[in-house]
């Protein structure tokens, strides 16, 4: 049986995310997406366009609910519960689907602390994390 190397527990979840490559020699495309699940350490999203392996994104990720496991002291106003968790990611995987698309694994450089406190609290009181 093979080991698990991950750190983090993954949520399966399908929701929205936007990415972008982060790249100085071409303009970057936005493209609008769905991820299949997210953990503390990154997600599985899904794509059309094939990213080469190590690539960097900036990434919207909309996680319904995120905003209920913000601290009391981050609490953020109505208007804004939604706002998605921005981060910076790498391409660590990719698979081709038989779709055309291909399933990118993406591991979490950077995200705000207290975004990332707070998705750690989401998945760990979801029930669905494996």
């Amino acid at each position: 049986m093979a080991q698990e190397l991950r750190s983090f527990t993954r949520m399966p979840l399908e929701a929205e995310v936007i990415f972008q490559e982060i790249a100085f020699d071409k303009e970057a495309e936005t493209v609008q997406s769905k991820y299949k699940d997210v953990s503390g350490g990154g997600l599985l999203l899904t794509s059309s366009k094939l990213l080469p392996l190590g690539a960097l994104l900036k990434l919207e990720i909309r996680v319904p609910g995120l905003s209920q496991h913000h601290s009391t002291s981050f609490r953020l106003p109505h208007h804004l519960a939604q706002k998605p968790l921005a981060a910076v990611g790498q391409v660590a995987r990719i698979e081709a689907l038989d779709s055309g698309e291909f399933d990118l694994g993406i591991k979490f450089l950077n995200v705000y602390p207290d975004d990332l406190k707070a998705l750690l609290s989401f998945i760990n009181s979801s029930g669905q994390a494996k």
